[in-house]
């Protein structure tokens, strides 16, 4: 052999040694630190499924004040709770990719994983809700399985893709996560979207469609034909909610999909109303290029013209839900809302706005080292209300690379706070100062945003088991809110900077990162019990993290089961409640995918409680099939696999009368469940007689109902010279939900 050779073999050699050493020190057991391993041991496994949420910020590698080991942590046992300076330290999210038709792995499936960097705040506003940064993407290897490095401490969405399958999505992911994700024969669901009087198509029409759970799954706009498509959804219902341009928004469709099959959803739509009018400024002058739209995220929105004008065109329609209030804004200007009521009768309606100048506030953001900060997230927040109508601010900017920021469209009669995000540095909030309403510019001076800390722990339930999937809030803001107004009390209404919401992962654990320092309250509770909850105080440094926080949450006695339609499909969007006293506690859940529910709360030794569904949800979103109430059920706490069938719906009529004769004009008649609390929650159906004093309830078939009749106290007065203020009324048990013809009349 040749010199030459023998060199190039033993660099080889030693190349393959350094190599194998490599990937020997970068296996996921040699990743982990012992810290990481420890904690990982004394959290029990639990079994892998979806878990859905959103979704927060990484944090840069940093270092902060360390906190003296020996302090007792008023978040909980000093023995299992530990601080430090945050680090950027990576998690791993694995999984594995399964077909369900082929009952295999999938290899090659597209595997993406992306955060909401303001996720955990109910921010307004739909730029800020539905903006995702991407994190990584891979391919399943042959195995199905894939592994990706995540941010520590930051909730995750994951996609999933493959062919000729459906699209699978879970939210509310950590890194450390190992789930199982798996992927059905996929539905198609295709369609055209046209106006009914003229066949034309309706280009641009936004399309949504949301599973069982209301998860967002498919988004798309109509094309020049008004045709839209989508190929990779999960069979199940689906419901499809429209956002026409041009004519009026129909009702939520319910579309019922097969694996392997194609829908169709072909919509005629009417025209609806048009709203029109002007935008003026306080001068009375038109404002040019304002915008006007439905609701805080605007609607169908358009633009003024150089004269002020707006056109809104295919408002009303069907069952319309959200013209709740028709908003403008433009820039330098304090936005305004009037609320919206059409006349189903009406074609033409005219509103006319005037915006006040906006109040403008300027400031700088710059790090602990004097440097200015790039792009933070400014947001001024605040709310009002004047002479009946309600005034609501989110008002954003970016900062600059200086490090500057302008709002200038603030409104003068609200009350503000600032709100600093920025990756990698601790969330900040600050009311303004008590002159604000005072001036038409304030200087807020420099703003410093420290690193952000982080906070971990678990939630178990009474016997020390993880409980999965489980809402955990943190309530806090940095310790120095009220810097630039010290003596003043605080600003109210400030949950939607000061809270933040997240859950429980596949082990139990929650995570919160971006943090700034100051007194934080983790807490997690069961809905309708004030008397079960955790919650744990943490005194945070800037730039910390406290691990090993515990809330321990008795969750009480569970019962479960579903809920499912006459034809045996499953029910999702019902709610199962425990009847109670008035007043008592309200124990009750929402049917999710599946139609699957969970009462979470009940006392072990309650023994046997009744329950009933309430199916107002479900109609809402359905309004083209509305079902009735099922029959109330017994059951204990333990019970599982618990199956509540709603039923079909029949009509109950009659007319109300007084006594001599006259009609009871506008009176009121609401059922209940015959021997029922009679609650606002326990209604069945409610009605108002007409102008022949006729009344119809839709009511669930084969039962009994107590009826409630009322007159309105201007028909009182008109009846008897309102000698008495006593409110006629008249209760009548134990009537036949399916009853024809009633005659009733009103008694004192």
């Amino acid at each position: 052999m040749r010199w030459s050779d023998r060199t190039a073999t033993t660099a080889a050699a030693l190349t393959l040694i350094v190599v194998a050493g490599w990937l020997i020190g970068r296996s996921p057991r040699a990743e982990r630190s012992a810290e990481r391993i420890e904690a990982e041991r004394s959290v029990h496994e639990a079994p892998i499924d979806p878990i859905f949420g959103a979704g927060a910020t990484p944090a840069p590698e940093r270092a902060g004040p360390r906190v003296d080991p020996g302090r007792r942590d008023p978040a909980g046992d000093p023995d299992n709770t530990s601080r430090a300076p945050v680090e950027n330290r990576p998690g791993v999210l694995r999984g594995r990719v399964v077909s369900d038709e082929l009952g295999a792995p999938l290899a090659g499936a597209s595997v993406e994983v992306a955060r909401r960097p303001l996720g955990e705040f109910r921010i307004p506003g739909s730029e800020a809700l539905r903006s995702l940064t991407p994190i990584a993407s891979t391919l399943s290897d042959e195995d199905g399985r894939f592994a990706l490095s995540v941010p520590a401490a930051v909730p995750l969405r994951l996609d999933v893709r493959a062919a000729d399958h459906a699209a699978a999505r879970r939210e509310h992911l950590f890194g450390g996560d190992d789930i199982t994700v798996r992927l059905a024969r996929a539905a198609r669901l295709e369609g055209t979207l046209t106006r009914s009087d003229d066949g034309a198509p309706l280009e641009g029409s936004l399309v949504v469609g949301r599973n069982e759970d209301r998860i967002e799954v498919c988004r798309s706009r109509a094309d020049i034909g008004g045709r839209f498509q989508f190929d990779d959804l999960a069979p199940g219902l689906l419901t499809v909610e429209i956002t026409p341009v041009g004519a009026a928004t129909p009702p939520s469709q319910r579309v019922d999909l097969r694996a392997g099959q194609r829908s169709r959803l072909d919509l005629s739509l009417d025209r609806g109303s048009r709203v029109h009018g002007v935008v003026l400024g306080e001068d009375r002058m038109p404002i040019a290029g304002a915008e006007v739209g439905l609701g805080a995220t605007y609607q169908c929105a358009v633009r003024t013209d150089v004269h002020g004008r707006y056109e809104l065109l295919g408002l009303g329609g069907v069952e319309r839900r959200d013209l709740t209030g028709i908003r403008a804004r433009a820039p330098g200007h304090g936005r305004e809302t009037v609320p919206l009521r059409l006349d189903p009768s009406a074609t033409d309606v005219r509103i006319d706005f005037e915006l006040r100048a906006g109040r403008v506030a300027v400031g700088r953001v710059v790090d602990r080292d004097n440097a200015p900060i790039e792009g933070v997230y400014v947001a001024a927040s605040g709310s009002s209300s004047a002479n009946g109508a309600p005034r609501s601010d989110w008002e954003t900017a970016r900062t600059g690379p200086d490090g500057r920021f302008v709002l200038d469209t603030l409104h003068p009669e609200i009350a503000h706070q600032i709100f600093l995000q920025r990756d990698g540095y601790g969330t900040r909030v600050y009311d303004f100062p008590v002159g604000e309403r005072a001036e038409d510019r304030v200087d807020l001076g420099t703003f410093v945003l420290h690193s952000g800390g982080r906070i971990e722990g678990t939630l178990v339930g009474r016997d020390g088991s993880p409980v999965r999937g489980h809402l955990v809030k943190l309530r806090g803001a940095n310790g120095d809110l009220d810097r630039l107004r010290p003596d003043a009390d605080p600003i109210e209404k400030t949950w939607v900077t000061a809270v933040r919401e997240s859950r429980t992962d596949t082990r139990g654990r929650f995570h919160f990162d971006g943090l700034p320092g100051g007194t934080l309250r983790a807490t997690a509770s069961v809905r309708g019990r004030p008397d079960a909850r955790a919650e744990a105080v943490v005194e945070l440094a800037e730039g910390d993290r406290v691990d090993g926080v515990q809330l321990r949450l008795d969750l009480g006695g569970v019962i479960s089961g579903r809920v499912e339609r006459p034809d045996g499909a499953p029910a999702p969007g019902v709610f199962v409640q425990v009847a109670g006293p008035v007043g008592g506690p309200r124990i009750r859940a929402r049917s999710g995918s599946g139609g699957r529910f969970e009462l979470l709360g009940l006392d072990d030794d309650q023994g046997e409680v009744e329950l009933f569904t309430i199916v107002a949800s479900y109609n809402w979103y359905h309004p083209d099939a509305p079902l009735g109430a099922g029959p109330r059920t017994l059951a204990r706490p333990g019970d599982a696999g618990l199956v509540l069938v709603l039923s079909g719906l029949t009509a109950l009529s009659g007319h109300v009368e007084f006594p001599g004769g006259d009609l009871a004009l506008d009176a009121t008649v609401t059922a209940y469940p015959s021997g029922a609390a009679r609650t606002k929650a326990a209604a069945l159906a409610r009605a108002t007689c007409d102008r022949g004093g006729s009344f119809e309830l839709d009511l669930p078939e084969n039962c009994r109902v107590d009826l409630v009749v009322e007159a309105p106290a201007s028909a009182t007065d008109a009846n008897d010279g309102g000698s008495d203020s006593t409110s006629p009324r008249t209760v009548l048990e134990g009537i036949a939900s399916d009853a024809r013809g009633l005659r009733i009349q009103l008694v004192r």
